[in-house]
């Protein structure tokens, strides 16, 4: 993967941002966010829509490592 479109089907910066936006919802327990992430990854799964569940995957990871920092 080459871009992060690739990796995530948008940007870091776009990823962050969503994030940015619910996190009063999560105040408490952000990793439900990233919970609900990997959810849409099984469900692409599901579907066999391999690619998009990569995203998803990718995403989740990004949020986890972004958030340690």
């Amino acid at each position: 993967m080459n871009t992060q479109k690739e990796m995530y089907g948008q940007t870091e910066k776009q990823v962050l941002a969503a994030w940015k936006q619910v996190r009063p919802f999560y105040r408490k327990n952000p990793e439900l966010y990233i919970a609900a992430v990997l959810s849409d990854a099984q469900h692409m799964l599901s579907i066999a829509d391999y690619d998009n569940a990569n995203k998803y995957i990718n995403k989740a990871k990004l949020l986890l490592f972004k958030r340690i920092k």
